[in-house]
């Protein structure tokens, strides 16, 4: 049993990010460090519910990394280009040598990922 599915709730003027992954332990603990950090964060636990999430919302911000598979996250990335052009896609990389899966706006280390994370979305999205 994963942490609760955590769902869209606009709050005016926040960034929506959108954290796509498998695995929910992770999202959860993602999200939890987004909103501490004032953004609006939306959860996926499967490759369908992030499809769904993208199609049904705005996001301005897609993360993942690697629990998903090269060709799920240029899928994912494509479907999310074509709703929002502008939006910023963030990769988190298991290592300083891993290379990204698709061609993100802006990488992040996961072992450096709670400070890194969230400069590198403020950093991008010019807030």
């Amino acid at each position: 049993m994963g942490a609760p599915k955590q769902t869209p709730h606009r709050i005016e003027g926040t960034t929506r990010i959108l954290s796509a992954s498998v695995d929910a332990n992770l999202n959860y603990t993602r999200a939890l460090l987004l909103r501490h950090h004032g953004f609006e964060v939306t959860t996926s636990e499967s490759v369908q519910d992030a499809r769904d999430q993208i199609q049904a919302y705005n996001f301005d911000v897609l993360v993942f990394g690697s629990t998903l598979p090269r060709d799920i996250c240029w899928q994912l990335a494509g479907l999310f280009r074509s709703r929002n052009a502008q939006g910023k896609i963030i990769e988190i990389l298991p290592s300083p040598w891993a290379t990204a899966k698709n061609n993100p706006d802006a990488t992040v280390v996961s072992s450096d990922e709670p400070t890194s994370l969230v400069e590198t979305i403020r950093q991008r999205l010019g807030s």
